[in-house]
């Protein structure tokens, strides 16, 4: 398993129609549309502040955005949902 040692996450829920993202260490919350805007929004965010994108599988949902964060050279991870 791999694990993340880095400084800066941002950590998304992915739905159908939103991301909802969480940045850590800051706390800072926001949601963007599961869209090409959204996923542009997300990788800029990301690239502001040098971090790590992680999200969950959620069935698919998730797969352009991280398409275009790879595109971006945004580090991003897909982790497994904890029950």
């Amino acid at each position: 398993m791999d694990n993340l040692s880095h400084g800066r996450v941002i950590g998304i829920d992915v739905s159908r129609d939103w991301l909802d993202l969480h940045c850590l260490p800051d706390g800072h919350r926001c949601r963007v549309p599961n869209d090409p805007a959204g996923h542009a929004a997300v990788a800029d965010l990301a690239g502001d502040r040098d971090a790590v994108v992680c999200f969950e599988s959620t069935g698919g949902q998730e797969w352009q955005l991280w398409a275009l964060l790879e595109i971006e050279g945004v580090a991003a991870r897909q982790v497994p949902l904890l029950r």
